[in-house]
């Protein structure tokens, strides 16, 4: 049993224990060849090559374990036994017309198995162009081949050797298969207890945010009346010292509840399961709609151009609210103008954009504007745009912004970049008031279109 942990034990690597259980079904079948080469070899040299072979496995064996140099042993049995000991077998077990050609076979799948990358692939084909290359000699010097003297003998070749490939390509496949299903058992109980630990995560984010909104609302309540009766006795005992230090109280409450209400969008971004097909035109219109009394406020207007008909598969609740952020955003730093969002499809994406002629980022800023608690606005809190950063990448999209005449502003991957927007209190996009490198912003994101996720049919 020692022995067995020790080679073949669960805490071994899977690639380390495959190949001690493939050297150990070669060792084995190799001492079965030469004791039934015996019956069939009178020069015993068969028999004697077998020998050898098993020895030379037992032995790599027992090197691998104390070295440790897996990847030194895997080259060393693959040249050793498919580049020496096969082709030798080959000419002195009857050629093509023997059982050998069917251990060619398990020396490519043992090769394609045990080594990985640029490395498998050229052992692989050199192996391969070896093996062609017998053939083509057996055939054109058939004296260089030892042929059995009677067809008993061929029969029983092949006979013993499809066994021992057939027997030795189960065991190894069995093996694997049991070791992938452990693998998979033990990644299923993790991502339960990952999915434990982000609900009790979720949930304390909760309990905190209801703990710290009540004695929030108290403060300011109680701000606001101190500041009323300051505001009440008049001019002779009212002092702009502590009215102003009310007003940064009552502030610094605000941004308090504003960080809250952003862990909290924050939790359910990162939990959220309720996704289902989804169509991304009449969502996004009904979230349009709702913002033009908003909007005129500023005398602002939204114009949105929109292909109907657009479904992706996600979270309608989160959706809308990233797209949310984007016109208040946009809102925040337009005024007597126009805010342009459009919604097209190009190929298997759906490209969203919202665009207004505000004063743009400063240069500065962009490399670190996405990031989590990054404000260029006073009292702001930063998480508006990582929230939408996470929705819509959470939706297999990307994000990036376009400040400026058309240029890309942003520091993910990819094509303009993998980025946030910005929540309705306008973070980081704050910064934009006094920049004056460029006019405009234009906010765009991608959405893969709906292909029937889930086995669903896709309309």
């Amino acid at each position: 049993m020692d022995i067995m942990k020790r080679y073949f034990g669960p805490g071994l690597d899977l690639r380390i224990r495959l190949f001690n259980v493939l050297v150990s079904v070669s060792g084995c079948f190799c001492v079965i060849i030469a004791v039934a080469s015996f019956f069939t070899d009178a020069e015993l040299a068969g028999a004697s090559i077998s020998l050898a072979a098993a020895v030379g496995c037992f032995a790599l064996l027992f090197f691998a374990r104390h070295s440790e140099r897996a990847r030194l042993c895997h080259l060393l049995f693959i040249v050793g036994a498919f580049f020496i000991l096969f082709p030798i077998l080959f000419f002195r077990m009857g050629g093509y017309h023997g059982g050998i050609p069917v251990f060619l076979v398990f020396a490519i799948v043992f090769t394609v198995f045990m080594l990985e990358g640029r490395m498998a692939l050229a052992v692989t084909a050199l192996e391969l162009a070896l093996y062609l290359g017998m053939y083509a000699f057996a055939y054109m010097n058939p004296g260089s081949v030892s042929l059995f003297p009677t067809e008993g003998g061929v029969l029983a070749s092949n006979m013993q050797d499809l066994a021992v490939v057939s027997v030795a390509l189960g065991v190894t496949m069995y093996a694997q298969v049991r070791l992938y299903r452990a693998q998979q058992r033990r990644v299923g109980e993790q991502n339960a207890m990952l999915a434990q630990a982000n609900r009790a995560k979720t949930e304390f984010l909760a309990n905190a945010s209801h703990e710290m909104r009540t004695p929030l609302t108290v403060i300011s309540v109680n701000v606001q009346k101190v500041s009323a009766i300051l505001e009440d006795m008049g001019e002779a005992v009212r002092e702009p010292e502590a009215a102003g230090l009310l007003a940064d109280a009552q502030g610094e409450i605000m941004r308090m509840s504003r960080m809250v209400d952003g862990l909290l969008k924050l939790a359910h971004a990162s939990e959220s399961a309720e996704r289902g097909k989804t169509d991304l035109t009449a969502l996004f219109r009904s979230t349009a709609d709702t913002q033009q009394l908003v909007l005129a406020r500023r005398r602002n207007s939204l114009e949105m151009e929109a292909e109907d008909g657009l479904f992706v598969f996600g979270d309608a609740d989160l959706l809308s609210q990233a797209l949310l952020n984007l016109i208040q955003n946009a809102h925040a730093h337009t005024e007597h103008d126009v805010i342009r969002l459009s919604v097209v499809r190009d190929g298997g994406t759906i490209t969203t954009a919202v665009s207004d002629n505000g004063p743009g980022i400063p240069p500065g800023l962009l490399p670190r504007v996405f990031e989590r608690g990054v404000t260029g606005k006073d009292g702001g809190t930063g998480f508006g745009l990582y929230f939408c950063k996470t929705v819509i990448e959470s939706h297999g999209g990307e994000i990036w912004i376009e400040d400026g005449p058309g240029e890309a502003a942003g520091t993910g991957e990819g094509e303009g970049a993998a980025m946030g927007t910005g929540e309705g209190e306008g973070a980081a996009m704050g910064a934009r008031e006094g920049a004056g490198a460029g006019k405009g912003t234009k906010v765009c994101f991608t959405l893969p279109v709906y292909e029937g996720q889930f086995g669903g049919a896709a309309n």
